[in-house]
């Protein structure tokens, strides 16, 4: 992997004891692992080791402006892999990458955000609590037949089709060091609250998961709830959900009792018939009133408390924008032209993404301060190119020196307080300029 160089500089070269933090290795072991567990071991035999092609499917995400034949050269394959140094046949990496699939990059995001995922700076609970949000976001996908089928459309329109097809992502995020925790990826008919309830037995016990209103499913948070201790959830409520008021805190501030429909506990039958939460109500200037609905309890938690919390949900939106803008460059379609490869592709994205989310959470608990006071822009930047640098350069003597420098770069892009304004959110139109194009083709003329 794109760090794993550095274990064994660090090895070679003992550094001071803060040099440690630019070192996030993804160990050998587990890359073996994962080739083992996907199958894909047999690989290592090739012209293309499967080890390699991991690297470069992770290097598709963080160089996004170069062409996979210039992220493979730029990766400095052995000459094992590449015979004089030359870049192999766009068609033998297509090729190898369809022959290492998805599964290898999908363990080894899992296997990550496993041990990533517990690093916490000191200020990273809420009350002694873990915070986690889900959301989901889409991505658009290169107009092929293939992925065509096994996407679909964002828009279900019979009359007009969408430019591109496109897939759904849903993320499990610890909102503190946002870092991504577990994703699910699929095409438009499936569900998001069927894909978030693919990742609610990873939410640990003492946490707080922040969803928005879509997720407001009794079979969801119910489960949630009542498959550990101390799992707390919050969710908007929709003002058409019918509910009685069964006790009242405050003026804003109740519990209440919500009847759970037949058709709903037919198809769950854990369901209970009626469903108790707390329900708070409260209003932003110049905009409609609103409920959250959590099981957060009255007696530890304040109603003000609660809504503040709230809005830290935007963490996994900001995610969303970083990998999309930051990472993809505002370039909205993912390489792959085939479905296979667009799962591998968005899991290597996910796994570039929390490579360097990792490095600001060290960096940030070096200085002591929250991950979220460092650029990711900036991090990004910093992860990418000065390492390509220390990689490629011709004296293994000069690289202590220069991960040295590397650190104290990083540590320069340090956000000021407040870590970011506090704007007033808005739905802007989004004006077409152009009309739509219908799904009926137009007949050629004879």
């Amino acid at each position: 992997m794109i760090f794993e160089e550095l274990a064994f500089v660090r090895e070679q070269f003992p550094l001071h004891d803060n040099l440690h933090i630019f070192n996030a290795p993804l160990p050998k072991q587990w890359l073996e692992e994962a080739l083992e567990l996907s199958g894909s071991v047999t690989l290592r035999r090739r012209k293309l080791p499967a080890e390699d092609i991991v690297r470069l499917v992770v290097g598709m995400s963080l160089m996004r402006n170069e062409s996979i034949q210039s992220v493979a050269n730029l990766l400095a394959f052995s000459s094992k892999s590449l015979n004089n140094n030359l870049l192999a046949a766009r068609s033998s990496l297509s090729n190898a990458r369809q022959r290492l699939g998805a599964e290898p990059l999908i363990w080894l995001f899992n296997q990550c955000a496993d041990n990533w995922a517990t690093q916490t700076h000191k200020d990273d609970l809420w009350n002694g609590l873990q915070l986690f949000a889900i959301d989901g976001t889409t991505l658009r996908t290169e107009d092929t037949s293939d992925c065509r089928d096994g996407f679909g459309s964002t828009n279900t329109n019979t009359k007009y089709q969408s430019n591109y097809p496109g897939v759904r992502l849903t993320c499990l995020m610890n909102l503190r060091n946002q870092l991504m925790v577990r994703a699910a990826v699929g095409g438009f008919k499936e569900s998001e609250i069927t894909m978030a309830s693919q990742m609610l037995d990873v939410v640990p016990d003492k946490s707080v998961l922040i969803m928005d209103k879509l997720y407001h499913s009794a079979e969801l948070l119910t489960h949630l709830e009542n498959n550990g201790k101390e799992r707390y959830w919050m969710a908007p409520m929709r003002n058409d959900i019918r509910y009685s008021i069964k006790e009242t805190y405050s003026e804003n501030d109740f519990w209440v009792e919500r009847e759970l429909s037949s058709h709903a506990r037919q198809r769950c039958p854990e369901l209970p018939q009626k469903w108790q939460f707390r329900l708070i109500r409260y209003q932003i200037e110049g905009f409609p009133p609103r409920q959250i609905s959590t099981n957060l309890p009255h007696e530890l938690y304040s109603d003000e408390d609660i809504i503040k919390l709230y809005h830290e949900r935007w963490n996994i939106e900001l995610g969303y924008r970083e990998i999309k803008k930051g990472m993809l460059n505002n370039a909205i379609t993912l390489r792959s032209k085939k479905a296979g490869l667009v799962y591998q592709e968005v899991y290597g994205l996910l796994l570039a993404y929390n490579l360097v989310r990792h490095e600001m959470a060290l960096t940030a608990d070096a200085v002591k301060l929250r991950p979220s006071r460092i650029s990711f822009k900036a991090a990004l930047r910093v992860v990418v190119y000065d390492y390509y640098g220390m990689a490629t350069t011709g004296s293994m003597q000069k690289i202590p020196a220069r991960m040295k420098d590397l650190t104290d770069t990083l540590k320069d892009f340090i956000l000021p307080e407040p870590e970011r304004p506090d704007y007033p959110r808005a739905v802007k139109s989004n004006f077409k300029k152009y009309p739509l194009k219908s799904a009926k083709r137009l007949k050629k003329k004879p």
